[in-house]
């Protein structure tokens, strides 16, 4: 409760009070006066009566907590007192509540168990009641090793039928990608398998070309494949937080947009390196270990860019203009060289043309001569014969 709220409450008491006893001055209090009361002979003097406790109490809800042998006991300065600190205890409490709610439920979680009764679950049609229990709420690597503890080095079958329609990406993911996911500590994991363009792609290709997908081609194609592999794997294996601390990771690094704006092909480099950091998630589930989190994640990172020259911050250099190359004086025999253009009819010099001398134009409305157009493919720029001839016919 605020200041302003208890002003209020206390200038009520105060109003209440003068209610009670108009004629007794600025001391004068609720059931307060000089004796004992009408109503009560034996009330001790300075003190409230019963009748008006029970208003008091009415107003003032927190004095319920005591009892009227105390609260009669007590002058109404003190009653407000007391009603004043009550209002400010529980102010604090009310801002604490979050605080200690939480720390309180925490420190709770080694001593509260849950039963779990013994059933049946399909993963489909009959779901156990125990895979709706609470998150765990301890450290994500301890999980990663407790579930390889669990399973060993065997996996569940995989299956591609989860419900990626609900968060929007069906159909982004390959079925070699669910069947990846599903293979605990499968080496052969790649971001590429989750790439919406090869999972189109991969339902009319050959198996071969298939299990060798596409490269990315930009940034954004390889943002949208890491989110889709970090959201199939939250259906595969929800206890398996590497996927997001990888994408958690590059995003932010803004995927090393500044490192790599010199890198011909970024998408490509951010790929290889996410292979190279499933590939060492799978080591670390074979070796019983967590997985790599952010800040072993960013010494991966350095180690890799350093063993790669071509990414590293250099001027760009200028494109090497080619030297054009002399013209050669004649050429080859057999192709056909070009000439500028000249008013006289091709068609008339194969026999093509129907139209009489005079009445021949080009689809500009230039009129054609019907002469000869033969050039001597021997002489640069050579004129055209001119003659009253078809060149079909004279120059075969």
């Amino acid at each position: 409760m605020d200041d302003s709220n208890l002003l209020n409450q206390l200038r009520m008491a105060n109003n209440l009070a003068n209610l009670q006893h108009p004629a007794s001055g600025s001391q004068q209090v609720l059931g307060l006066g000089s004796g004992p009361g009408p109503s009560d002979p034996y009330l001790p003097p300075n003190r409230i009566s019963q009748q008006d406790l029970a208003v008091f109490k009415e107003r003032f809800p927190m004095l319920q907590e005591f009892s009227d042998s105390f609260l009669q006991s007590r002058t109404m300065d003190e009653l407000l007192r007391i009603e004043s600190t009550s209002l400010r205890i529980k102010d604090v409490e009310r801002s604490k509540e979050t605080e200690e709610r939480l720390a309180s439920n925490k420190s709770a979680l080694p001593t509260k168990f849950y039963n779990v009764v013994a059933g049946r679950d399909n993963r489909w049609d009959e779901l156990h009641p125990a895979r709706f229990l609470p998150g765990a709420a301890c450290a994500g690597p301890t999980q990663y090793i407790k579930a390889r503890e669990v399973w060993g080095l065997s996996s569940p079958p995989p299956v591609g039928c989860y419900d990626m329609n609900c968060v929007g990406m069906g159909g982004f993911v390959q079925n070699k990608g669910w069947l990846e996911l599903g293979t605990y500590g499968s080496s052969k994991l790649k971001v590429e398998l989750f790439n919406i363009n090869n999972a189109a792609k991969s339902s009319s290709v050959k198996q071969q070309e298939a299990d060798s997908p596409a490269e990315m081609k930009d940034v954004g194609e390889f943002e949208l494949a890491l989110r889709t592999m970090r959201s199939a794997a939250q259906f595969a294996a929800p206890w398996n937080y590497s996927f997001l601390a990888l994408e958690n990771f590059l995003y932010q690094k803004k995927f090393f947009k500044d490192e790599l704006q010199n890198d011909e092909n970024p998408a490509r480099t951010l790929c290889q390196f996410s292979n190279f950091i499933l590939g060492e998630n799978a080591n670390h589930w074979r070796d019983g270990k967590g997985f790599l989190t952010p800040n072993d994640l960013s010494g991966y990172w350095s180690s890799f860019v350093g063993a790669r020259p071509q990414v590293k911050l250099t001027p760009p250099q200028p494109a090497v203009q080619p030297k054009p190359q002399k013209a050669e004086p004649q050429k080859a025999q057999g192709q056909k060289r070009k000439y500028p253009f000249v008013d006289i009819c091709g068609k008339y010099n194969v026999g093509n043309c129907q139209k009489p001398q005079g009445t021949c134009f080009n689809f500009r409305g230039i009129l054609l001569r019907h002469v000869c157009n033969w050039r001597d493919p021997n002489v640069p720029n050579s004129p055209p014969c001119g003659g009253p001839h078809m060149r079909a016919a004279t120059h075969p």
